[in-house]
């Protein structure tokens, strides 16, 4: 009988493949090559190259073509992975195009002969739906066996995808993340009962599609990740799903950890409690609240991730709540408020967590223990306890328990003392993160054998002194090390150069260190960033080697001589060696930093000119201020794509060009202390993006163009600076899901942007800096100190977003325009020092921001105006040099006869002692009246006196003959000798 069997089943077998040959061709069936073809062509619009290998020679086996993959006995097309394949890239859609050729509409009587098709993925093709399979699929049995579809990334509109997914008998997978056209109700949701997996992130569902979920009986996983909603969680469709094993409700943060607004909010419903095969559960960046140890949370023992960061929640740090999940191996609680609560040293938790991430939202400077349940976790592989206030000493006992960690995060703490090893090898080990917290003494001479396997290693901001060890070298797999804002002294050992070849991040700034700032000998081919700054190395090495070098920081230390020219040869983006004592000029070989972005070199003493050649067509920042710079505008700069250009404190000259108005992306653009001349030019005007200009202390003249109202300045945006650049990486969020599920654990590396942001402007009174997010507010004119002249144009009243002017120390005239009290949200005016005449507008008075008011040494008269809202602040040195200005703070008090001269007194020239102020015609008149007098008088002396007249004579007579003989000897006998010889 078995024999029988055996011979029946060869049969079947040899049936089979004889079925595929005679209808296949080559091991593909012509039908489905052909529907390839088909699909191809609707895929390369209107002349792409993609999927090059599919070809219509019929010889061509289709189940060898790329991103195909057949069975492997009947020769049938059971999986299409064809993500990113639609050229739909190689012409840009115009507006009348748009719906024609930008969008894919793909005709799905195609898809009709892949009988067997199992899988199919097209993500990212800008898919809009699907046509002509209307009344056909259930007759034709359209992908009867298709179980997986993917259709993320596309612009996917409700009526099309449902009305086709509604027909897929075997579907059990869906993905349709990040599909913008799909918003409210779902239909015919009654017919996707089969579906075990939904993934629907990032689209724009109503709580309408929430509610009727209860119809997906079958579904197991739900992941609506960053999708907009009204923020009330919908109870009556998700409660009932008991099926359910992972839901992802999570929103989405942005870099600078601000929530967003479409987040859930309220306390969780208790119906949760339902949910009894639940294992996963990710609420992370909501608005929930309540105490989690008073939640439906505690019921749900099957749990085995429970992602709950950036909410409001309640934490009790304790979590003897928990105790009775045995199946718990995650908890991720990162922005929420940790409680204090009692622990019993008596009772152990039952779980034994794999990973373990918490944060303190209000830290508010609480120093804690840590909680007595890590005491029991002996499987713990990632661990981030930040910003939680721990003290004591470093916590050793978390390597001594837990022999397989592979990253711990410890940042932002108070443990202090000095860092202890671990009593064994931690080989598993690949990130450690200390930062911020007061750590002090020497780093562990033997700490790179104790954390052999280290990729990531952060001991930034501490109090650690001394050297650094060199058995850091022996971290062979290190890609990153930050030593930064330390007491570390000595030079840099030749043996961390040496064995950490794989180092891309070097972080030593804000450190006593000393010597060349790398070693000439090294192996660090592959090093990316370089951050040396505020230390005092004193040598860049003639022959350092650093190819790859993305990013060199290296200002405020102790460089002496030229700059070297070998930094030609790197591949630099970023490049910073301000405040050294460099001089010389700039090397003719930086015009090979083709892939420049950020260039810093100020504070130094650099001479000579702007190489013609310098033309990096992607810098954004140019710093050159404080040195011997000299020449005319920089012609090299014409055209680039600048953000910032500081010019200052240098010796440039001549004329600011016109062409400067087609640099459309400056936002900054800093020339104060230079002699530049001529008129401020138009073109200006045409730079809309700027925020903050500095011409001050020039030799400008002529009048302030009105134009200059056409910028809105309206502050720098934020993006701005996020032209820098650097590392972050640890251990990625979504991969702790795979260490759950037993894969392997990856490491990924994040890219955090953050440009060097700093800028110098004067207002206030003084030169001040503004650092960081304050530029995104901050906007300023500043033409002080020049010789301008003319009036005020009043449209400079437009710029209603400006928050400091600075006009002072030049020859403007007329009256202070009305429309300055428009200027709402100025906060430094500054109009001292020059001719303006007439009365102070009362319309001031509504500038409610205004800090600083300057309008000293001018010719204004007139009643001050009311001591209301910020004019009660300003006190008569904002007044002084104005001497017919009345009424308080002035000591000089009005009558009610009082009335001002008319026409202002005469022009004053720029002195800037208070005698320039003094009336000139008076002087004048009174000078040549006294001249007068007095050689009248010696007149009358000499006719009234004859001897006092023949003692004048005579020494008038006296006087000539000496002064012609002594013209005689010196000048007229030289020369006739000189013209005899």
């Amino acid at each position: 009988m078995e024999y029988v069997q055996r011979l029946l089943m060869r049969l079947f077998l040899i049936l089979v493949i004889m079925f595929a040959v005679e209808n296949g061709c080559n091991g593909c069936w012509e039908k489905e090559r052909f529907a390839l073809l088909q699909i191809k062509d609707s895929i390369n619009f209107p002349n792409g190259t993609s999927l090059p290998s599919w070809e219509k020679d019929d010889y061509l086996d289709c189940c060898q073509w790329e991103r195909v993959e057949c069975h492997p006995i009947t020769g049938r097309v059971i999986k299409l992975s064809l993500n990113r394949t639609r050229d739909w890239f190689f012409e840009l859609p115009t507006r009348d195009r748009l719906s024609q050729d930008f969008y894919w509409h793909l005709n799905a009587s195609v898809l009709l002969p892949f009988e067997s098709l199992q899988s199919l993925h097209l993500y990212g093709n800008q898919l809009r739906g699907f046509v002509g399979n209307e009344g056909s699929q259930g007759e034709s049995g359209i992908l009867n066996e298709l179980e997986v579809l993917d259709l993320s990334g596309n612009w996917l509109i409700n009526d099309s995808i449902w009305s086709f997914v509604g027909e897929l008998s075997s579907i059990k997978t869906l993905n349709l993340k990040h599909n913008a056209g799909l918003y409210g109700a779902v239909r015919n949701l009654t017919n996707l009962g089969r579906i075990e997996n939904l993934f629907m992130d990032g689209v724009n569902i109503l709580n309408e599609f929430l509610g009727s979920i209860r119809f997906m009986t079958s579904i197991q996983v739900l992941s609506l990740r960053g999708c907009a909603h009204d923020g009330i969680l919908p109870i009556t469709g998700l409660c009932e799903l008991k099926t359910l094993r992972e839901v992802d409700i999570s929103s989405v943060w942005f870099l600078d950890d601000q929530k967003t607004t479409t987040g859930f909010g309220g306390t969780l419903p208790w119906c949760l409690v339902n949910l009894t095969s639940l294992q996963l559960l990710d609420i992370t960046s909501n608005y929930f609240t309540g105490n989690i140890a008073r939640s439906p949370l505690i019921n749900l023992t099957s749990l085995e991730y429970l992602a709950i960061s950036n909410n409001d929640f309640e934490i009790p740090i304790s979590f003897k709540s928990f105790f009775n999940h045995s199946k718990l191996k995650f908890i991720e609680s990162l922005n929420n408020t940790l409680l204090e609560e009692e622990d019993f040293l008596a009772t152990f938790p039952s779980f034994q967590l794999i990973g373990l991430r918490l944060s303190n939202s209000e830290h508010g400077g609480i120093t804690r223990s840590f909680p007595h349940f890590l005491y029991h976790q002996n499987d713990l592989k990632m661990v981030e306890l930040s910003q939680i206030g721990f003290s004591g000493k470093f916590p050793n006992w978390l390597f001594d328990n837990n022999a397989r960690m592979e990253t711990l995060l410890l940042s932002g703490n108070s443990l202090g003392g000095p860092l202890l090893l671990p009593s064994h090898h931690m080989i598993k080990l690949l990130v450690l993160v200390i930062s911020n917290n007061h750590l002090k003494g020497f780093i562990p001479y033997k700490i790179g054998s104790s954390f052999p396997s280290l990729e990531f290693l952060n001991m930034s901001t501490n109090y650690f002194e001394g050297d650094i060890p060199f058995s850091l070298g022996d971290m062979t797999a290190l890609t990153e090390l930050d030593l930064s804002n330390n007491r570390l002294s000595g030079v840099i050992p030749v043996h961390l150069a040496m064995g950490c070849g794989l180092l891309r991040v070097l972080k030593l700034s804000n450190n006593n260190l000393k010597g060349p700032i790398l070693p000439s000998l090294n192996n660090l081919t592959r090093l990316d960033i370089l951050y040396s700054d505020n230390n005092g190395f004193t040598e860049i090495p003639p022959n350092l080697s650093l190819s790859n070098l993305q990013w060199l920081s290296v200002g405020s230390n102790q460089l002496v001589g030229k700059i070297p020219a070998m930094i030609g040869s790197m591949q630099l983006s970023v490049l910073v060696m301000s405040a050294n004592h460099l001089e010389g000029p700039i090397p003719m070989e930086f015009c090979q930093l083709k892939y420049l972005e950020f260039l810093d070199l100020s504070e130094n003493n650099i001479t000579g000119g702007i190489p013609s050649c310098f033309n990096s067509s992607d810098i954004v920042s140019i710093r050159l201020s404080k040195n011997r710079l000299h020449g005319p505008f920089p012609m090299a700069f014409q055209d680039l794509p600048l953000a910032e250009l500081d010019l200052s404190y240098n010796q440039f000259s001549g004329n600011i060009p016109t062409w400067i108005g087609s640099l459309s992306n400056l936002m900054v653009l800093l020339l104060q202390n230079n002699a530049f001349a001529g008129n401020i030019p138009n073109e200006l005007c045409h730079l809309s993006n700027l925020a903050l200009i500095d011409l001050s202390f020039n030799n400008l003249f002529g009048s302030i163009t009105p134009c200059i109202s056409n910028i809105e300045f309206n502050g720098i945006p934020e993006k701005f600076f996020d032209y820098g650049f650097g590392y972050f990486q640890a251990s990625s969020f979504r991969d702790l899901r795979m260490v759950l599920k037993g894969e392997e654990n990856q490491y990924e590396t994040y890219w955090i942007y953050r440009a060097p942001e700093e800028v110098e402007f004067e207002t206030k009174g003084m030169t001040l800096t503004y650092k960081g997010t304050v530029l995104h507010l901050f906007s300023g004119i500043n033409l002080s100190h020049n010789r301008l002249s003319g009036p005020i144009p009043h449209e400079i009243g437009n710029l209603i977003h400006i928050k400091v002017l600075n006009l002072s120390r030049n020859n403007l005239t007329g009256t202070i325009p009305a429309t300055f009290s428009n200027l709402k949200n100025i906060e430094s005016l500054d109009l001292s020092y020059n001719h303006l005449y007439g009365k102070i507008p009362s319309e001031l008075t509504e500038l409610s921001f205004l800090a600083v008011f300057n309008l000293s040494y001018n010719n204004l008269s007139g009643r001050m105006p009311p001591r209301v809202n910020q004019f009660g602040i300003f006190e008569s040195n904002s007044y002084i040099g104005n001497p017919l200005l009345c009424g308080e703070p002035l000591p000089m008090k009005c009558n009610a006869a009082y009335s001002p001269p008319s026409t202002p007194r005469a022009a004053i020239n720029g002195s800037e002692e208070d005698s320039r102020f003094s009336d000139m015609d008076v002087f004048y008149v009174s000078f040549a009246g006294s001249y007068v007098a007095v050689v009248l008088a010696i007149v009358a002396i000499l006719f009234i006196n004859p001897y006092w007249r023949r003692a004048w004579f005579h020494l008038v007579e006296v006087s000539l003959i000496s002064s012609y003989y002594f013209v005689v000897d010196n000048l007229v006998c030289p020369v006739r000798g000189f013209l005899w010889k």
